[in-house]
């Protein structure tokens, strides 16, 4: 693609990252290859190439071989090492701190775990402090740093870089972007943890290739990322994914958002707990009444699902009807959007007590037609995947047209 209006400045930086775009994706590459491609004339490129080796984003090396015997030409490649990403994933239990090369290779991970909410004010501390720590640990110099991203739950504004809503953290209109970029002189992004993790799956995991999927996360929460012609939806109000508050069942149980029967309520972790909890209390059957008849902090969901797999009934069951509401909103979504692919993320997914249930849901409520093309699938990105949507942030403005 080739940009021709608009001022010069502008088309600089949109042909500069063309070209970037093209070395990321083709490199090692010439400079006659990518005037080929970009259409730019060669004079444009040859400059353009220059100010990104002076920024030291691109690299020169010799080519191995050619095909006439002539002179070897100077070929490009991206330098990933010029500069550092730091990503933040920040949620209620965790707050998980990385460096990154900026093709999204992790080379230093910080994981502090939350006992207790914290106060506003310790959460921001917490922040600064961790991508402190980071940069100090690999003795990183801020200039090194192309930006800081940040992955967070709830309500996000990532133009204003605030946190709108977060409730797991029971914050509002946090101006973290702000705070930041005053602490570090480092660019901020801010962007919600789900639709930064479809970012990452975009660039790095089950996404790739695909223009139109869903990410649906499942942790203490619920949300999704919407993924369509390869652009994260956003929406006008910052609320486009949010799967968790709809309602899959209008007598289901109270959510925090005010409502009764949002998904959230029916089937989070936090949620499943409950509901086993609730069970254990009106004296249900299940291997789990003994073992934590003294101690029902000790109950989670790695101890749920260690009973589902001996074949404790209570468990096997309060986790397949959990499935059956993921599937009844995951179906409505795909008859809405009709995406290629449904990406899952989150614990519950690892074994089938959730997901053949889910799957069951979607077979028979989706619109014929539309469930034999679509792919159900499971996240690879681990429990990097959040951290790493962060970090995708920055790489995803890099290469992106005018990014520079």
């Amino acid at each position: 693609m080739v940009y021709t209006t608009g001022s010069f400045e502008g088309m600089k930086s949109l042909n500069q990252s063309t070209i970037l775009n093209v070395i990321h994706n083709q490199g090692p590459i010439s400079r006659a290859n990518i005037a080929k491609l970009t259409k730019l004339t060669p004079p444009t490129v040859g400059g353009l190439v220059n100010e990104l080796i002076d920024r030291n984003l691109v690299i020169e090396e010799e080519a191995l071989q050619t095909n006439g015997g002539g002179r070897r030409p100077i070929m490009l490649s991206i330098n990933y090492s010029a500069y550092y990403i730091v990503g933040v994933y920040a949620a209620a239990e965790i707050i998980r701190v990385v460096l990154s090369k900026l093709n999204g290779e992790i080379i230093f991970d910080y994981v502090q775990k939350l006992a207790t909410l914290p106060k506003e004010e310790e959460f921001i501390e917490m922040i600064k402090e961790n991508i402190s720590y980071v940069l100090e640990e690999k003795e990183v110099d801020k200039k090194q740093v192309f930006g800081i991203g940040v992955a967070m739950h709830g309500l996000v504004d990532p133009d204003k870089g605030i946190a709108i809503f977060a409730p797991h953290l029971q914050l509002r209109n946090l101006p973290l972007k702000e705070i930041l970029e005053k602490q570090f002189d480092i660019p901020v992004m801010i962007e919600n943890d789900v639709r930064a993790l479809a970012l990452a799956e975009n660039w790095f995991g089950q996404g790739q290739g695909i223009s139109d999927f869903i990410c649906i996360s499942v942790g203490r929460g619920i949300g999704s990322g919407i993924v369509l012609n390869s652009e994260v939806y956003k929406s006008s109000f910052n609320t486009a994914g949010e799967i968790g508050h709809t309602v899959v069942d209008i007598n289901g149980p109270k959510c925090h958002c005010g409502n009764n029967g949002c998904l959230e309520a029916c089937a989070s972790e936090t949620a499943i707990l409950d509901r086993l909890d609730e069970e254990l209390k009106l004296d249900q059957d299940s291997i789990l009444k003994n073992r934590l008849e003294n101690n029902r902090q000790e109950l989670s969901i790695d101890l749920l699902f260690k009973a589902a797999r001996e074949g404790d009934a209570l468990t096997i069951k309060i986790l397949e009807e959990s499935g059956k509401s993921l599937g009844i909103a995951t179906a409505n979504m795909i008859n809405l959007l009709k995406p290629s692919k449904i990406i899952l993320e989150g614990q519950i997914f690892k074994d089938d007590f959730v997901f053949n249930p889910l799957q069951q849901m979607i077979e028979q409520y989706s619109l014929k037609g539309a469930q034999e093309e679509i792919q159900i699938v499971r996240s690879e990105l681990g429990k990097k995947g959040m951290v790493l949507g962060a970090v995708t942030l920055f790489i995803n403005k890099l290469f992106m047209p005018g990014g520079l």
